[in-house]
């Protein structure tokens, strides 16, 4: 009896994961920022050396629905934050504000199965409002806004225009949870008058959630 029990949760649980459709994850964030060099809150800092890039890290938390399924592709939408930061910004050997990246994206996805049955693969575009200092310090950004009374220790953030394009793969753990193995994103600020390129290497967890079908 305890043995038909649990075989009829186990079922129970994968059906409900075989029609989930909304999931939620965590993942740990690498990331890299450049074309430091030729950023316009550059020049106030010469002639002192600037990095071309730096390297913050962090979390990536978010979630998705897939809604529709055109042949082998089922798609979806995606809601993301991403919050990376480091102690070391754009200026060569010095530890000061350093640099930061909060990411605020949506987009599309399409998620597919591979040769092996436990792993799910999935493509997508996002876009959305991204806002650094860009690993410069308080001081070089104001001067090229010409913002006044603005203290050492603020960091002053922009706006930008942010979009990415990421692919991943994931594998199925248990009826409710997977493992995303990683996820590789390619992007880029724009603001400014100013492009910086943002890439990114993730690895988490997702966990789905049943809906009513």
């Amino acid at each position: 009896m305890i043995r038909q029990s649990v075989v009829l949760l186990a079922a129970s649980l994968f059906a409900v994961s075989a029609h989930a459709q909304l999931a939620g994850y965590a993942t740990l964030t690498v990331s890299r920022m450049s074309n430091l060099q030729s950023s316009p809150y550059a020049a106030p800092l010469a002639p002192n050396p600037i990095d071309n890039s730096f390297n913050p890290l962090g979390g990536t938390f978010g979630a998705y629905y897939d809604f529709k399924t055109l042949g082998p592709v089922r798609l979806g939408v995606d809601a993301r934050t991403m919050l990376l930061t480091t102690k070391q910004g754009a200026e060569s050997g010095y530890n000061g504000v350093g640099g930061k990246v909060y990411s605020y994206l949506g987009g599309v996805r399409g998620t597919f199965h591979t040769p092996l049955k436990a792993f799910e693969g999935y493509v997508q575009g996002s876009a959305g409002l991204g806002q650094s200092n860009y690993g410069f310090p308080p001081a070089a950004i104001a001067a090229v806004t010409k913002e006044t009374n603005t203290p050492a220790s603020r960091i002053i953030y922009k706006n930008n225009f942010e979009y990415h394009a990421f692919v991943g793969l994931q594998l199925h753990v248990t009826p409710i949870a997977e493992w995303r193995v990683f996820e590789v994103g390619y992007g880029a600020l724009s603001g400014g008058g100013h492009t910086y390129p943002l890439q990114s290497v993730s690895t988490g967890v997702v966990f789905h959630f049943p809906v009513a079908q």
